[in-house]
C-alpha cells in the first residue's frame, strides 16, 4: 500500500498518467518542464509534438519559420497545403498564366456583387490565392511597396500599441528586404542579402513621360518606399536576375537543412483544438495524402493561412461570431468577429490611351516574338522580366480627401500604375479576370495593333467593409467571400477623382502631348448612354470593370484587446480570450495600407517573430519547475474526449 492506495492500482495510474494529462488538454508551455517528465517520452513515442506549429507557408509563414527556427532549442513544424513552387512561376511575365491551376492556386471567387463587377461573369470577382511553399508570393505581380508611414501610425492607434508606429517597424521592413533598387539609402533600406531581393524594373517604355507628367502635376520623383509622400517613381519589384524572388527563395530555401525545422507539404489543417476550460490551443488536426493526423504544440500554434483560410480555420474550431456558428451547429468556444472587416484594394484598368509614337508601348502581337522569348531565357531581360509590363508608379490624393482637410502630410489614397502595353489579347484578359466573354473584344475592336497604354487606378484607402463566412461545416468546402465592393460612396468618388486626374495628366501635360497621348474615343460596353469623360461615365466604368488587386486583408483584425468590439487579436497578434494561439498574416491588418501589401505582410511576420521569441525567452528564464508543476495540476478535470473534440 502507498498512501492507502493498492500498489497495482497506483502502478496502473502511473502508466495511465500521460494519457490522462493529454486527454485533459492541460499540458503547459515550458519545454524544460516537459522534457523532465514521463509524458515527454509518451508524446515522442505516440503523438507528434513541436514547440511551435505554423499553419501556412506563404509570405508570413515563411518569415516565421525562418525566424523561429533560428533558435536551435525550438522544434518547429510548418504545415503547408501545397508543394514546392512550380518552376514556371519564376518567370515574371507568366504570373497570370499560373492562375486557375489547382496545384498552385486555390481559385477562389466572391459571391455576386450588387454594386460592382457588372462586366464580370455572374458579377463575381476572381481571387487567386497561392498554394505551395511561398504562398501568394508565387502568384503576385511582384510589386514591392511599403505604403505610407502614416498608415502604420494608424495601426498603432487602432491597436493601442506604439510597437506598430512606422518608426518602430522600419527595422522590420529592412529586415525582410535585400534592396538593390534605384534609391538605396541605409536609413531606409537594407542590402544584407538575407531578405527578399528588391530591384527596379529596367523596362523604361513611357517612364520618362510618366515621371515628367507627374512633375507637371505637382508631384516630385522620389523613393516611394522610403518616407512616402505624394510622388511618382519607377517601380521596385521582387525580381532578381529576371526571376521572381518571393518568400520561398528568400526565407525557406536557405533554411531547409535546419534540423529543427520540419516542413509537411500537402498538409491541410482543418481544426485547432482548444482546452475547453483554459482556452489553451494545444494541437491541430490536418489531413495529408488522404489520412487525418493530430499534432500537438508545446508553446504556440500560429495561423498564417491567409486572409481567407485563417478565419475559416478559426470558425471551424469554434472561434468566431456566435450567431453564425450557431446557425451551422458549431459550438462556440470564443465569440469574436472573425471574418468581419474584410478589405481589399480595387483597381480600375483605365484606357486605352493612344499614342502617336510607334515603339513607345508594347503591342504583344508585334513585340512578343520568338526572339523576345529567346532573349529572356538567354539574358533574363526584356518585357518577360517584368510582370504585365508595369514599370512606374505614383501616389496622389483624391480631390475628396483634399476637400476634407490638411491631408498633404498624410497618406495618399490613390495609386497610379503605368502599364505601357496595349490590350492586344482580349481573350486572355477575360480569362484572367473572369470577364464576360466578348466584353474586351468589343471594347478594343480595331485597336489591337495600335500603340496604346493603360493606367491602373487603385483605391488605396478602402472604406467599404465585407466579410468571410463558412459555407458549411465541411473543412474542404470553399467559404463565402463577400467584399461588398463599392458599398461605401466615398470609394466611388475617390476612384472617379483618380480617373479624372489620369485623363487630365495624359491629355494636358507637355510630357504626354509630345507623343500625342489621348483617351480612346469609345465607350466601355454597358456605359454607352453616358457622355465620355463625364462623372457619370466614370462611375459606370468603375462599376462595370471593378477588379481586385489581390490585397484582401483584415478578417482577423488587430485591436486594443477584449474591450475592442472589432478585434480578433491583440497588439501582439494573440487571439483574444485564448492562450497559445496567434494569427500572423494579412488577416490581422486593421486598416489596409495604401500600397501593395506583400511587403507589409512580411514586415508584420518579422515583427511577430520578435514578439514570440522575446516572450518565450522571458518564460524560459522566469518560470521554475515547481511553479509549472503547481499550475499543471491545479487545472480541473476536462473531458476525456478532448483529442477528438
Amino acid at each position: 500500500m502507498a498512501f492507502g492506495i493498492p500498489r497495482p492500482v497506483l502502478s496502473l495510474f502511473s502508466k495511465a498518467l500521460p494519457l490522462i494529462v493529454i486527454s485533459f488538454g492541460i499540458w503547459d508551455q515550458s519545454a524544460d518542464f516537459l522534457q523532465s517528465q514521463k509524458v515527454e517520452k509518451y508524446l515522442q513515442n505516440f503523438i507528434e509534438e513541436y514547440d511551435f506549429i505554423i499553419v501556412g507557408a506563404g509570405s508570413a509563414g515563411s518569415v516565421l519559420a525562418n525566424r523561429l527556427s533560428s533558435n536551435p532549442d525550438y522544434k518547429i513544424l510548418l504545415l503547408e497545403n501545397g508543394g514546392n513552387p512550380n518552376p514556371m512561376q519564376s518567370v515574371p511575365f507568366y504570373f497570370q498564366s499560373m492562375f486557375h491551376i489547382p496545384s498552385i492556386d486555390y481559385d477562389y471567387y466572391t459571391v455576386p456583387q450588387k454594386r460592382s463587377c457588372l462586366s464580370l461573369k455572374n458579377q463575381r470577382s476572381f481571387w487567386p490565392r497561392g498554394r505551395g511553399l511561398g504562398g501568394s508570393s508565387n502568384l503576385n505581380a511582384m510589386f514591392w511597396q511599403r505604403s505610407s508611414g502614416h498608415d502604420y501610425d494608424r495601426w498603432a492607434e487602432l491597436s493601442g500599441s506604439a510597437d506598430w508606429k512606422f518608426d518602430n517597424i522600419l527595422r522590420n521592413f529592412k529586415n525582410v528586404e535585400d534592396y538593390h533598387g534605384q534609391y538605396f539609402n541605409e536609413k531606409w533600406h537594407s542590402q544584407d542579402g538575407k531578405g527578399v531581393y528588391v530591384s527596379t524594373v529596367d523596362n523604361t517604355n513611357l517612364v520618362d513621360e510618366f515621371l515628367e507628367a507627374g512633375k507637371e502635376m505637382g508631384y516630385p520623383t522620389k523613393d516611394v518606399n522610403g518616407n512616402q509622400e505624394p510622388s511618382f517613381s519607377r517601380l521596385d519589384v521582387t525580381i532578381k536576375d529576371g526571376r521572381r524572388f518571393g518568400a520561398y527563395p528568400a526565407f525557406l530555401e536557405p533554411v531547409l537543412d535546419r534540423s529543427n525545422l520540419y516542413i509537411y507539404r500537402y498538409a491541410r489543417v482543418t481544426k485547432v483544438h482548444l482546452n475547453k476550460k483554459t482556452k489553451r490551443a494545444y494541437g491541430v488536426t490536418y489531413k495529408r495524402h488522404g489520412i487525418e493526423h493530430f499534432v500537438r504544440a508545446k508553446r504556440e500554434i500560429i495561423l498564417s493561412a491567409g486572409v481567407i483560410d485563417s478565419p475559416k480555420i478559426l470558425q471551424l474550431s469554434g472561434i468566431g461570431p456566435k450567431v453564425h456558428l450557431d446557425n451551422l451547429g458549431i459550438k462556440t468556444v470564443i465569440d469574436l468577429p472573425v471574418g468581419k472587416n474584410l478589405q481589399d484594394h480595387i483597381m480600375i484598368v483605365f484606357g486605352p490611351f493612344l499614342v502617336d509614337a510607334p515603339g513607345k508601348t508594347y503591342v504583344p502581337g508585334r513585340d512578343i516574338t520568338l526572339s523576345t522569348v529567346a532573349d529572356y531565357f538567354s539574358k533574363r531581360k526584356g518585357i518577360m522580366a517584368s510582370a504585365i509590363g508595369a514599370n512606374a508608379i505614383g501616389y496622389i490624393h483624391s480631390e475628396l480627401s483634399k476637400q476634407r482637410g490638411n491631408i498633404w502630410n498624410k497618406s495618399p489614397d490613390i495609386q497610379l500604375l503605368l502599364v505601357p502595353t496595349n490590350l492586344n489579347v482580349p481573350e486572355e484578359y477575360e480569362e484572367f479576370f473572369n470577364i464576360k466573354k466578348g466584353v474586351m473584344s468589343r471594347y478594343i475592336a480595331g485597336l489591337e495593333d495600335v500603340d496604346s497604354f493603360m493606367v491602373t487606378v487603385m483605391l488605396g484607402k478602402y472604406n467599404s467593409r465585407g466579410e468571410i463566412r463558412l459555407a458549411s461545416t465541411d473543412p474542404f468546402e470553399k467559404p463565402i467571400l463577400d467584399p461588398k465592393y463599392l458599398s461605401h460612396p466615398d470609394d466611388v468618388q475617390i476612384l472617379i477623382d483618380g480617373l479624372n486626374f489620369t485623363v487630365n495628366m495624359v491629355e494636358n501635360t507637355k510630357a504626354f502631348q509630345k507623343i500625342g497621348a489621348r483617351l480612346a474615343d469609345r465607350h466601355f460596353p454597358g456605359c454607352e448612354k453616358f457622355k465620355l469623360k463625364s462623372a457619370q461615365y466614370y462611375e459606370c466604368y468603375i462599376r462595370q470593370f471593378t477588379l481586385t488587386l489581390y490585397h484582401q486583408s483584415g478578417t482577423c483584425s488587430m485591436g486594443k484587446g477584449p474591450e475592442d468590439p472589432n478585434a480578433v487579436v491583440d497588439s501582439k497578434l494573440r487571439v483574444l480570450h485564448a492562450k497559445g494561439l496567434r494569427v500572423v498574416d494579412a488577416s490581422i491588418i486593421p486598416e489596409i495600407p495604401n500600397g501593395n501589401i506583400n511587403a507589409a505582410v512580411m514586415m508584420l511576420a518579422d515583427k511577430a517573430s520578435e514578439f514570440i521569441l522575446d516572450y518565450w525567452a522571458q518564460v524560459d528564464n522566469s518560470i521554475s519547475r515547481s511553479q509549472l508543476t503547481r499550475e499543471l495540476f491545479s487545472v480541473g478535470r476536462q473531458s476525456k474526449n478532448s483529442l477528438r473534440n
